[in-house]
């Protein structure tokens, strides 16, 4: 894994498999996560209420769980985290990386890694001191989902959706794979993720999550907040797209095992097919 150094200051690294890097390079890893994840979900307001679950897909390097924690310290809050990642080798380079102000968080991360399991066919990495609990399922996001969401119905009150983005990693952003995230929410439970996608936006409606826009840090487009049972608040020109154009056409993964390029071209087939029976509909 090559190391990047991002906008704020903050390392990242760049995944050779997917061909991106795992944060925003130009806002910055830390302050990425606190942008488009900690600020939209309201953590530290939510933490000074109530206990606060949190699912984290794709864990990567730690920081939207961390920055998480940090919140929670500074609030006095209780947190219970629970997360996949599909390489445990991520988590282990992330402890070797410069964190600056947030280097004291690194404790939890050495601390999942000392305290393994083997639960529902995965191997796990556990923390629970009382007040911080982090449970993280090593496996392909898509495998531990199908694995665990009885066990989490309407459990989480977050989840931060942050995995490579759709074009590279489209089996974690079906309609498919968000109804099994939405069984797992409670009604009004939040979902943010870095996406502006139409396709993205589009299955989080059809999940069953109300859509809004988020912030743009460190790049044009806005990124996305869901809330599941509640009414859509985008803009009327984001949602006659959605409701009429051809390009919000989902991506689709009925049984969760699909390769990425099946995914991908069953979409663009699918809109083939409606360019030639609406033809005008792809102006928008």
């Amino acid at each position: 894994m090559k190391k990047i150094i991002t906008a704020d200051g903050s390392p990242t690294f760049f995944s050779e498999e997917y061909g991106e890097p795992y944060h925003s390079v130009t806002a910055g890893a830390f302050r990425e996560s606190e942008e488009k994840f900690i600020k939209p979900c309201k953590i530290i307001e939510s933490l000074k209420k109530r206990d606060l679950k949190i699912l984290d897909v794709c864990f990567g390097l730690g920081f939207n769980s961390m920055s998480a924690v940090k919140a929670a310290f500074e609030c006095g809050g209780k947190l219970l985290i629970v997360g996949f990642e599909k390489d445990i080798e991520v988590i282990k380079a992330s402890l070797q990386l410069d964190w600056g102000d947030m280097s004291a968080f690194k404790f939890f991360l050495s601390g999942l890694l000392k305290n393994r399991s083997f639960e529902d066919g995965f191997l796990t990495l556990n923390y629970f001191d009382g007040k911080i609990g982090i449970k993280v399922f090593i496996g392909e996001g898509r495998e531990v989902v199908k694995k665990i969401y009885r066990n989490f119905g309407d459990f989480f009150d977050v989840v931060f959706h942050d995995p490579f983005s759709p074009k590279v990693n489209p089996e974690l952003w079906t309609l498919d794979f968000f109804k099994y995230i939405s069984e797992m929410v409670k009604e009004g439970g939040v979902l943010a993720t870095y996406s502006s996608s139409l396709p993205v936006r589009k299955a989080l409606l059809m999940a069953g999550f109300g859509v809004r826009e988020g912030v743009a840090v460190g790049r044009k487009s806005k990124s996305t907040v869901a809330v599941k049972g509640r009414k859509s608040l985008l803009p009327d020109k984001f949602k006659k797209k959605l409701e009429t154009s051809l390009f919000s056409v989902p991506y689709r993964d009925l049984f969760l095992n699909d390769p990425p390029a099946l995914i991908r071209n069953r979409r663009s087939g699918c809109i083939h097919i409606l360019e030639s029976v609406y033809p005008f509909e792809c102006l928008y």
